[in-house]
């Protein structure tokens, strides 16, 4: 019973999205960005720390670094 409910605390909802999903949504937006000549800044700086962190397995890392790189995006490339 203790691993059953140890087993549902550590659970990742499912409505929260992966390190992969949010890759997924963040590439196109930044490299269309980039080609259009804009400053991405923090954005920028934020999905390679969170690309880096999934390349060496720290999902919640990189979750969380891609998340701030969605929130720093300029307006205009959202």
């Amino acid at each position: 019973m203790t691993a059953l409910v140890l087993g549902l605390a550590l659970a990742v909802p499912a409505w929260a999205q992966t390190a992969v999903e949010l890759k997924k949504e963040l590439l196109p937006k930044i490299k269309k960005a980039q080609a259009d000549g804009k400053d991405l800044g923090v954005a920028a700086k934020e999905y390679e720390e969170g690309d880096k962190a999934m390349k060496d397995g720290l999902q919640e890392e990189a979750v969380d670094h891609f998340k701030k790189a969605k929130a720093a995006m300029p307006a205009d490339a959202k």
